[in-house]
């Protein structure tokens, strides 16, 4: 019984009677289609063999034309056996053959053998022949062209039929489409169109909010069903609008309340990052965070990362504050890393970044009730944002007092290696003028260490103004070249007899200060010994780097080239040079050029580079 009530739902149903429709119309379209096929195929040579009967005609003209040439030379000769040979082939194989077994007329048939019996008893043999009888072979041709005219109607008639009985059948085929659509339509029009109408009628008082209308049920379709399942789902959806009313305003309160959150948040988080956290005012913060949460006791307290007690305590209310409060007696607040009850009443949120606690946000609710989930996570938050805004501070000005350590220990570093070095000398030059005053008969060498020390207190001084130079570059932001354009334009105005080349190509490798600092001093001291020592004209000052990240500083000049005690030329510059290399574990080469002058040449790897080797070595 059930499988008859399934069938009979099925056979009642629209995708049955829309199937039903669409596999009448597709079978009749592919009875259509194979009919025209199975036709066509059998007319599918009729074209070659016309075209090929009808070259009979030609090759038997060309054939009597070859008789006539009186002397035929040896290619007509072959021409006139292949035309023999072909004619052969095409009366007994090939498309005439197949096309006879296709069509299979009685008349066809007579009409082909009577062209065979004509080529292979009359016209070949009196081809064959010596001396050719002219009159006998224009007669035998031309009873051979009549035949094959008729040969050729005959195929033509029969391919002219195929078409026509192609078009019989598409134009039945054609009509019985168009009534099966007509009738398609009608079923359609009836079981379909207009209880579909209907229903969306209904649908658009549905959605009017109109819920109290109702559809048809009548009909055993499936729109009959989606009809009765419409009529329930508006009588649950009356019913469930009054619910919904209600979780609607319920829904709206919490996202009201959250989005107070997420302002406020917003507001700490930007003021934190905007301005600098020991500016902030977070007494407005906290009456807001009361004012959002609806818990109006709160207390925050701030310290430092190394502080024991808050150096500021703000409240969200006017309220006597607790006497360990005022005692500054803070531990119980602050030593403890998790949210905790106190008494059953306060709630402490702990301003902590890691292992630094900056303070405490003390919250405390009203008597019997409890923190929701909501008021817990803003807490939560508005405490951390507060924390990491204390501890970018706090690092921030780590960050500078490295910063202020790190020039000072450039700069001490500096005056070590080049005016205590040169003070060194000087002081062991005096301490050799004072030993030769005792002795007699050596005014010649108290004159040289006066000498001597006149030209290391010059050195000196120069070196000072060097390095005061070098710092306020440094301090201004200004990087080698630059630093290295100014000593170029400071030597100019003291001679015009040099010309200067730079070619700085490391402007995208990042030095670190040191390295900066030693770098620019370097080929300073090796561009001022060139200057004065030289006795050229020419300085090309080179900084470039190859694949390897290896930077070369390069100096060269045209003069004289460098005595055999390279030392000479300054008295300590050289030694610092070697020093700075050093520092810089890098390798200082100075060495005549082959055309002469002199080149200072320093290599060394930066950090960067370093670091980069190291990282790739651990990958």
């Amino acid at each position: 019984m059930q499988v008859l009530a399934m069938i009979r739902d099925f056979v009642h149903s629209t995708v049955f009677k829309i199937a039903l429709l669409m596999f009448s119309v597709s079978f009749l379209a592919v009875i259509s289609m194979f009919s025209s096929v199975f036709i066509s195929d059998g007319a599918q040579t009729d074209a070659a063999s016309i075209n090929v009967a009808g070259s009979l005609r030609m090759q038997s003209y060309r054939l009597a034309h070859f008789t006539q040439l009186a002397n035929k030379s040896e290619q007509q000769k072959q021409e006139y056996a292949a035309l023999i040979q072909t004619m052969d082939e095409t009366l007994t194989t090939g498309v005439l053959i197949n096309k006879q077994a296709l069509i299979g007329t009685s008349t066809s048939q007579a009409y082909l053998a009577e062209i065979t019996q004509i080529w292979f008893g009359e016209i070949k043999p009196l081809l064959m022949q010596e001396e050719i009888d002219s009159q006998q072979l224009t007669a035998a041709i031309a009873t051979f062209v009549d035949n094959i005219d008729l040969l050729v109607s005959e195929y033509q008639n029969h391919a002219e039929g195929n078409i026509a009985t192609i078009r019989l059948i598409q134009s039945v085929s054609l009509f019985s489409t168009l009534m099966l659509i007509a009738f398609a339509m009608l079923i359609v029009n009836r079981h379909i169109e207009k209880p579909l109408s209907k229903l969306t009628a209904v649908a658009k008082q549905i959605g009017h909010g109109d819920f109290t209308v109702r559809a048809d049920e009548s009909g055993k379709g499936e729109l009959a069903i989606l009809a009765k399942t419409m009529n329930k789902m508006c009588d649950s959806i009356y019913r469930s609008q009054a619910q919904l009313e209600g979780q609607v305003k319920r829904k709206t309160q919490k996202l009201s309340r959250t989005n107070e959150s997420l302002n406020l948040l917003y507001e700490v988080s930007n003021k934190l990052n905007t301005i600098d956290p020991a500016a902030v005012n977070f007494e407005p913060l906290l009456k807001q965070l009361a004012n959002v949460t609806g818990i109006h006791d709160l207390d925050l307290c701030i310290m430092t990362a190394q502080g024991d007690s808050p150096y500021e305590h703000l409240v969200s209310t006017t309220k006597d504050l607790p006497e360990k409060c005022i005692k500054h007696e803070c531990g119980d607040c602050t030593e403890h890393d998790i949210v905790f009850p106190d008494n059953g009443s306060k709630i402490r949120y702990q301003l902590t970044q890691g292992e630094e606690n900056y303070g405490v946000l003390s919250v405390a609710p009203q008597q019997n009730t409890q923190l929701t989930d909501w008021q817990h996570q803003l807490f939560e938050s508005v405490a951390e944002q507060i924390a990491n805004g204390l501890s970018m501070k706090h690092k921030h000005e780590q960050g500078r007092r490295m910063a202020l350590m790190n020039e000072r220990t450039v700069i001490a570093r500096e005056l070590h290696d080049s005016l205590a070095q040169a003070l060194s000398y000087l002081k062991i030059q005096v301490t050799r003028l004072q030993k030769l005053q005792s002795k007699e008969n050596a005014q010649a060498q108290i004159e040289e260490v006066i000498a001597e020390l006149k030209g290391g207190l010059g050195a000196a001084y120069s070196e000072l103004r060097e390095l005061l130079t070098t710092f306020r570059l440094k301090l201004d932001g200004q990087g080698i070249k630059a630093a290295l354009e100014q000593t170029i334009s400071q030597l100019k105005t003291r001679s015009e007899a040099f010309e200067f080349t730079l070619n700085y190509q490391v402007s995208s490798i990042p030095f670190s200060p040191q390295e900066e600092i030693h770098l620019l001093q370097l080929a300073r001291e090796a561009t001022q010994n060139a200057f004065y020592h030289s006795k050229g004209s020419m300085i090309w000052i080179t900084i470039s780097s190859n694949q390897l990240s290896e930077v070369t500083v390069s100096i060269k000049d045209n003069g004289v080239g460098i005595p055999d005690d390279p030392n000479k030329l300054n008295h300590y510059g050289l030694a610092i040079m070697q020093e700075r290399a050093r520092s810089l574990q890098g390798v200082l080469s100075i060495k005549p050029m082959p055309k002469g002058g002199t080149e200072v040449r320093f290599s060394f790897t930066p950090e960067y580079a370093k670091h980069d080797e190291l990282k790739a070595q651990s990958a």
